[in-house]
Protein backbone atom coordinates (compact mmCIF):
# COMPACT_ATOMS: atom_id res chain seq x y z
CA UNK A 1 0.00 0.00 0.00
CA UNK A 2 0.92 3.58 -1.19
CA UNK A 3 0.43 5.95 2.10
CA UNK A 4 0.27 9.86 1.58
CA UNK A 5 1.28 11.98 4.24
CA UNK A 6 1.71 9.55 7.06
CA UNK A 7 4.46 9.85 9.26
CA UNK A 8 6.66 8.89 12.55
CA UNK A 9 6.78 12.08 14.87
CA UNK A 10 8.50 10.41 17.17
CA UNK A 11 9.85 6.55 18.68
CA UNK A 12 11.28 5.64 22.20
CA UNK A 13 12.64 2.20 23.57
CA UNK A 14 12.63 0.75 27.50
CA UNK A 15 15.28 -1.24 27.76
CA UNK A 16 16.79 -2.97 30.98
CA UNK A 17 20.23 -4.25 31.91
CA UNK A 18 22.01 -6.11 29.84
CA UNK A 19 23.51 -9.92 30.75
CA UNK A 20 26.24 -11.05 28.56
CA UNK A 21 26.27 -13.73 26.86
CA UNK A 22 29.85 -14.92 28.33
CA UNK A 23 28.46 -14.68 31.93
CA UNK A 24 25.27 -16.79 30.54
CA UNK A 25 27.64 -19.63 29.09
CA UNK A 26 29.53 -19.32 32.40
CA UNK A 27 26.45 -20.45 34.32
CA UNK A 28 25.71 -23.14 31.94
CA UNK A 29 22.44 -21.39 31.01
CA UNK A 30 23.50 -21.30 27.16
CA UNK A 31 24.83 -23.53 24.36
CA UNK A 32 28.25 -22.82 23.25
CA UNK A 33 27.11 -23.81 19.81
CA UNK A 34 24.37 -21.26 19.49
CA UNK A 35 26.50 -18.61 20.67
CA UNK A 36 28.99 -19.38 17.50
CA UNK A 37 26.53 -19.74 15.78
CA UNK A 38 24.23 -16.30 16.27
CA UNK A 39 27.09 -14.29 17.74
CA UNK A 40 25.04 -12.52 20.09
CA UNK A 41 26.75 -10.79 22.80
CA UNK A 42 24.15 -9.81 25.43
CA UNK A 43 20.80 -9.89 25.98
CA UNK A 44 18.46 -7.58 27.87
CA UNK A 45 16.65 -8.92 31.06
CA UNK A 46 14.36 -6.75 33.10
CA UNK A 47 13.29 -7.42 37.05
CA UNK A 48 11.16 -10.66 37.48
CA UNK A 49 8.29 -8.83 39.49
CA UNK A 50 8.13 -6.53 35.82
CA UNK A 51 4.86 -7.12 33.23
CA UNK A 52 4.76 -6.16 29.76
CA UNK A 53 1.65 -3.57 30.60
CA UNK A 54 4.43 -1.26 31.79
CA UNK A 55 6.70 -1.79 29.96
CA UNK A 56 4.52 -0.67 26.81
CA UNK A 57 3.00 2.14 29.14
CA UNK A 58 7.28 3.16 29.54
CA UNK A 59 7.87 3.29 26.07
CA UNK A 60 4.60 4.75 25.14
CA UNK A 61 5.28 7.93 27.59
CA UNK A 62 8.43 8.08 26.69
CA UNK A 63 7.63 8.65 22.96
CA UNK A 64 4.45 10.98 23.51
CA UNK A 65 6.44 13.15 24.71
CA UNK A 66 9.32 13.45 22.32
CA UNK A 67 6.58 13.98 19.98
CA UNK A 68 4.93 16.80 22.19
CA UNK A 69 1.85 15.40 22.03
CA UNK A 70 -0.59 15.15 25.00
CA UNK A 71 -2.77 12.73 26.48
CA UNK A 72 -6.02 14.58 25.32
CA UNK A 73 -4.17 14.31 21.52
CA UNK A 74 -4.11 10.31 21.07
CA UNK A 75 -6.97 8.91 19.36
CA UNK A 76 -5.43 5.51 18.57
CA UNK A 77 -3.42 3.76 20.83
CA UNK A 78 -2.35 -0.59 20.09
CA UNK A 79 -0.34 -2.63 22.07
CA UNK A 80 1.09 -5.54 21.16
CA UNK A 81 2.97 -8.60 22.24
CA UNK A 82 3.75 -11.94 21.75
CA UNK A 83 2.36 -13.67 24.99
CA UNK A 84 -0.75 -12.44 27.36
CA UNK A 85 -0.43 -9.49 29.47
CA UNK A 86 -0.59 -11.76 32.76
CA UNK A 87 -4.45 -11.60 33.87
CA UNK A 88 -6.88 -13.44 31.85
CA UNK A 89 -9.81 -11.86 31.00
CA UNK A 90 -8.26 -8.40 31.22
CA UNK A 91 -8.19 -5.42 28.70
CA UNK A 92 -4.29 -4.72 29.30
CA UNK A 93 -4.91 -2.25 26.61
CA UNK A 94 -7.26 -0.05 29.08
CA UNK A 95 -4.30 -0.19 31.81
CA UNK A 96 -2.00 1.53 29.57
CA UNK A 97 -4.86 4.03 27.93
CA UNK A 98 -5.38 5.28 31.66
CA UNK A 99 -1.84 6.18 32.36
CA UNK A 100 -0.69 7.60 28.40
CA UNK A 101 -4.47 8.19 26.68
CA UNK A 102 -7.68 10.35 27.61
CA UNK A 103 -11.23 8.35 27.81
CA UNK A 104 -12.43 8.44 23.82
CA UNK A 105 -9.23 7.18 22.82
CA UNK A 106 -9.53 4.15 20.05
CA UNK A 107 -7.35 1.67 22.50
CA UNK A 108 -7.01 -2.31 21.58
CA UNK A 109 -4.58 -5.41 22.19
CA UNK A 110 -2.95 -6.53 19.02
CA UNK A 111 -1.56 -10.16 18.85
CA UNK A 112 0.83 -10.63 15.88
CA UNK A 113 3.32 -12.62 17.48
CA UNK A 114 7.02 -11.09 16.23
CA UNK A 115 5.02 -9.20 13.37
CA UNK A 116 3.23 -7.29 16.05
CA UNK A 117 4.19 -3.86 15.51
CA UNK A 118 4.43 -3.70 11.97
CA UNK A 119 1.07 -5.15 11.53
CA UNK A 120 -0.07 -2.12 14.17
CA UNK A 121 1.62 0.24 11.40
CA UNK A 122 -0.22 -0.74 8.37
CA UNK A 123 -3.31 -0.42 11.11
CA UNK A 124 -2.20 2.46 11.88
CA UNK A 125 -1.70 4.14 8.86
CA UNK A 126 -5.32 3.29 7.17
CA UNK A 127 -6.96 4.41 10.59
CA UNK A 128 -4.95 7.74 10.16
CA UNK A 129 -5.73 8.07 6.24
CA UNK A 130 -9.39 7.46 7.00
CA UNK A 131 -9.45 10.96 9.31
CA UNK A 132 -8.88 14.14 7.53
CA UNK A 133 -8.79 15.94 10.50
CA UNK A 134 -5.41 16.22 12.46
CA UNK A 135 -4.92 12.24 14.14
CA UNK A 136 -2.64 10.85 16.21
CA UNK A 137 -1.76 6.97 17.08
CA UNK A 138 0.87 5.25 18.98
CA UNK A 139 1.73 2.08 19.27
CA UNK A 140 3.52 0.53 21.93
CA UNK A 141 4.83 -3.23 21.23
CA UNK A 142 7.07 -5.45 23.52
CA UNK A 143 7.57 -8.44 25.59
CA UNK A 144 9.29 -10.01 28.29
CA UNK A 145 10.18 -13.90 28.78
CA UNK A 146 10.42 -14.87 32.62
CA UNK A 147 11.59 -18.74 34.07
CA UNK A 148 10.06 -20.25 34.68
CA UNK A 149 7.61 -19.72 31.96
CA UNK A 150 9.98 -18.83 29.31
CA UNK A 151 14.26 -19.75 29.23
CA UNK A 152 15.37 -17.36 26.87
CA UNK A 153 18.70 -18.79 26.38
CA UNK A 154 17.28 -22.44 25.44
CA UNK A 155 13.55 -21.91 23.75
CA UNK A 156 14.53 -21.97 20.39
CA UNK A 157 17.96 -20.94 18.09
CA UNK A 158 17.50 -17.12 19.17
CA UNK A 159 18.03 -14.93 22.47
CA UNK A 160 15.01 -13.24 23.45
CA UNK A 161 15.57 -10.03 25.36
CA UNK A 162 13.06 -8.00 27.57
CA UNK A 163 11.88 -4.84 26.94
CA UNK A 164 9.44 -2.56 24.79
CA UNK A 165 9.63 0.57 22.09
CA UNK A 166 6.85 2.86 20.90
CA UNK A 167 6.06 4.99 17.97
CA UNK A 168 3.76 7.79 17.51
CA UNK A 169 2.27 8.64 14.29
CA UNK A 170 0.89 11.23 12.57
CA UNK A 171 -1.60 12.32 9.90
CA UNK A 172 0.16 15.77 10.05
CA UNK A 173 3.98 15.67 10.01
CA UNK A 174 7.15 14.32 11.53
CA UNK A 175 10.13 12.85 11.00
CA UNK A 176 9.85 9.95 8.99
CA UNK A 177 7.03 9.38 6.47
CA UNK A 178 5.89 6.18 5.78
CA UNK A 179 6.52 5.83 1.76
CA UNK A 180 4.78 2.18 1.34
CA UNK A 181 3.61 -1.17 3.27
CA UNK A 182 3.06 -4.21 2.36
CA UNK A 183 2.19 -7.34 4.39
CA UNK A 184 2.00 -11.30 3.30
CA UNK A 185 0.81 -14.17 4.73
CA UNK A 186 1.54 -18.38 5.00
CA UNK A 187 -1.32 -19.84 7.15
CA UNK A 188 0.27 -23.58 5.97
CA UNK A 189 2.85 -22.16 8.77
CA UNK A 190 1.52 -21.46 11.46
CA UNK A 191 1.89 -24.97 13.39
CA UNK A 192 5.51 -24.14 12.89
CA UNK A 193 4.95 -23.13 16.51
CA UNK A 194 2.01 -25.31 17.48
CA UNK A 195 2.51 -28.70 16.96
CA UNK A 196 0.18 -31.25 18.46
CA UNK A 197 -0.33 -28.63 21.34
CA UNK A 198 -3.61 -29.17 22.43
CA UNK A 199 -5.54 -25.43 21.73
CA UNK A 200 -7.38 -24.42 25.21
CA UNK A 201 -9.29 -23.10 26.73
CA UNK A 202 -7.08 -24.57 29.14
CA UNK A 203 -4.80 -27.40 29.70
CA UNK A 204 -3.32 -28.45 32.99
CA UNK A 205 -0.89 -30.82 31.55
CA UNK A 206 1.12 -27.87 30.00
CA UNK A 207 4.89 -28.08 30.41
CA UNK A 208 7.13 -24.71 31.07
CA UNK A 209 9.28 -23.72 30.20
CA UNK A 210 8.03 -23.58 26.73
CA UNK A 211 10.40 -25.12 24.03
CA UNK A 212 9.99 -24.05 20.61
CA UNK A 213 12.69 -26.08 19.35
CA UNK A 214 10.72 -29.30 19.58
CA UNK A 215 7.55 -27.47 18.25
CA UNK A 216 9.46 -26.69 15.36
CA UNK A 217 10.75 -30.34 14.71
CA UNK A 218 7.53 -31.89 15.45
CA UNK A 219 5.90 -30.11 12.70
CA UNK A 220 8.90 -30.91 10.07
CA UNK A 221 8.86 -34.57 10.55
CA UNK A 222 4.87 -35.00 10.70
CA UNK A 223 3.60 -31.83 8.45
CA UNK A 224 6.27 -29.90 6.39
CA UNK A 225 9.67 -30.77 5.37
CA UNK A 226 12.07 -28.19 6.40
CA UNK A 227 13.21 -27.31 2.54
CA UNK A 228 9.69 -26.18 2.09
CA UNK A 229 9.27 -24.55 5.00
CA UNK A 230 12.07 -22.25 3.89
CA UNK A 231 11.03 -21.76 0.45
CA UNK A 232 7.75 -20.48 2.11
CA UNK A 233 9.43 -18.45 4.27
CA UNK A 234 11.78 -16.87 1.89
CA UNK A 235 8.80 -16.16 -0.76
CA UNK A 236 6.69 -14.78 2.05
CA UNK A 237 9.83 -12.23 2.39
CA UNK A 238 10.54 -10.98 -0.98
CA UNK A 239 6.89 -10.80 -1.81
CA UNK A 240 5.92 -8.38 1.06
CA UNK A 241 9.43 -6.37 0.42
CA UNK A 242 9.30 -6.54 -3.53
CA UNK A 243 5.75 -5.09 -3.07
CA UNK A 244 6.61 -2.46 -0.82
CA UNK A 245 10.08 -1.39 -2.79
CA UNK A 246 8.21 -1.21 -5.78
CA UNK A 247 5.55 0.91 -4.97
CA UNK A 248 7.89 3.38 -3.15
CA UNK A 249 10.17 3.89 -5.65
CA UNK A 250 12.90 3.17 -3.77
CA UNK A 251 14.85 0.51 -5.16
CA UNK A 252 16.80 -1.58 -2.39
CA UNK A 253 20.40 -0.35 -3.79
CA UNK A 254 19.28 3.90 -2.24
CA UNK A 255 17.79 1.80 1.14
CA UNK A 256 20.29 3.57 3.81
CA UNK A 257 19.24 1.69 6.60
CA UNK A 258 18.03 -2.41 6.74
CA UNK A 259 16.29 -2.43 10.18
CA UNK A 260 16.28 -6.27 10.74
CA UNK A 261 14.27 -8.47 13.16
CA UNK A 262 17.11 -9.64 16.10
CA UNK A 263 17.45 -13.10 14.75
CA UNK A 264 21.22 -14.18 15.56
CA UNK A 265 23.76 -12.92 13.29
CA UNK A 266 23.20 -16.31 11.22
CA UNK A 267 19.68 -16.21 10.62
CA UNK A 268 19.59 -12.70 9.59
CA UNK A 269 21.88 -13.50 6.80
CA UNK A 270 19.51 -16.10 5.78
CA UNK A 271 15.94 -15.37 6.86
CA UNK A 272 16.32 -11.64 6.28
CA UNK A 273 19.00 -10.43 3.88
CA UNK A 274 19.95 -12.75 1.42
CA UNK A 275 16.48 -14.00 0.23
CA UNK A 276 16.66 -9.94 -0.67
CA UNK A 277 19.76 -10.29 -2.50
CA UNK A 278 21.67 -8.25 0.26
CA UNK A 279 25.00 -9.80 1.10
CA UNK A 280 26.57 -7.97 3.47
CA UNK A 281 25.24 -6.52 7.44
CA UNK A 282 26.50 -2.72 7.11
CA UNK A 283 23.27 -1.27 6.40
CA UNK A 284 21.38 -3.02 8.94
CA UNK A 285 20.76 -2.79 12.64
CA UNK A 286 22.25 -6.11 13.72
CA UNK A 287 25.16 -4.60 16.05
CA UNK A 288 22.49 -2.88 17.73
CA UNK A 289 20.35 -6.01 18.01
CA UNK A 290 23.20 -8.22 19.41
CA UNK A 291 23.60 -6.47 22.20
CA UNK A 292 19.37 -6.45 23.11
CA UNK A 293 18.15 -9.95 21.99
CA UNK A 294 14.83 -9.89 19.87
CA UNK A 295 12.00 -8.02 21.55
CA UNK A 296 8.91 -10.24 19.94
CA UNK A 297 7.29 -7.34 18.60
CA UNK A 298 9.39 -4.19 19.53
CA UNK A 299 12.50 -5.28 17.56
CA UNK A 300 11.59 -2.61 14.72
CA UNK A 301 10.64 0.03 16.61
CA UNK A 302 13.90 -0.35 18.93
CA UNK A 303 15.80 -0.34 15.68
CA UNK A 304 14.43 2.39 14.09
CA UNK A 305 14.42 4.54 17.95
CA UNK A 306 18.10 3.41 18.11
CA UNK A 307 18.89 4.84 14.35
CA UNK A 308 17.08 7.72 15.26
CA UNK A 309 18.37 8.12 18.74
CA UNK A 310 22.17 7.60 17.82
CA UNK A 311 22.05 10.46 14.85
CA UNK A 312 22.72 7.97 12.16
CA UNK A 313 19.32 9.44 10.29
CA UNK A 314 19.82 11.95 7.28
CA UNK A 315 16.63 13.98 6.04
CA UNK A 316 16.52 12.03 2.34
CA UNK A 317 18.08 9.26 4.01
CA UNK A 318 15.54 6.08 3.49
CA UNK A 319 14.92 2.79 6.21
CA UNK A 320 13.99 -0.29 5.30
CA UNK A 321 11.73 -1.92 8.23
CA UNK A 322 11.35 -5.43 8.22
CA UNK A 323 9.21 -8.00 10.07
CA UNK A 324 8.43 -10.72 10.51
CA UNK A 325 5.78 -13.11 12.76
CA UNK A 326 4.59 -16.38 13.32
CA UNK A 327 1.31 -17.49 11.80
CA UNK A 328 2.89 -16.61 9.47
CA UNK A 329 3.47 -13.32 8.54
CA UNK A 330 6.12 -10.71 6.93
CA UNK A 331 5.76 -6.71 6.54
CA UNK A 332 8.18 -4.78 4.86
CA UNK A 333 7.73 -0.41 5.15
CA UNK A 334 10.01 2.11 3.34
CA UNK A 335 10.97 5.40 5.33
CA UNK A 336 11.89 8.55 4.07
CA UNK A 337 13.28 10.30 6.48
CA UNK A 338 12.02 14.17 6.13
CA UNK A 339 13.78 15.99 8.95
CA UNK A 340 15.84 15.60 12.20
CA UNK A 341 14.18 14.12 14.83
CA UNK A 342 12.57 16.78 17.18
CA UNK A 343 14.85 15.53 20.55
CA UNK A 344 18.32 15.04 21.28
CA UNK A 345 20.29 12.33 19.68
CA UNK A 346 22.13 10.96 22.69
CA UNK A 347 22.30 7.20 22.48
CA UNK A 348 20.91 5.23 25.03
CA UNK A 349 20.76 1.78 26.05
CA UNK A 350 19.34 0.90 29.90
CA UNK A 351 16.88 0.87 31.95
CA UNK A 352 14.18 4.30 32.04
CA UNK A 353 16.26 5.55 29.31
Amino acid sequence: MLWNDIYITATASWLPERVSVEDALSAGQYASEDAERHDHLSVTVTDPSDNVADLWTRAGQAAIARSGSTRDGIDLLLCTATFGAGIDGWNAAAYVQRQIAADGCLATELRGASNGSLLAMELAAAYLTAHTAPTTAVITAGDLFPMPYFDRWRADRILFGDGAAAAVLSNRDGFARIVAMATHSDATLEGLHRADEPIGPFNPEVKYPIDLRSRSRWFQETTMAKEEIRRRMDIGLVTAARQAVEESGIPLDRIDHVVVPHLGKRLIHSQVLAPLGITTLDRSTWEFSRRIGHLGPADQLAGLDHLADSGALRPGQHVLLIGLGAGYTWSCAVLEITSDPAWPTTHHGHAGS
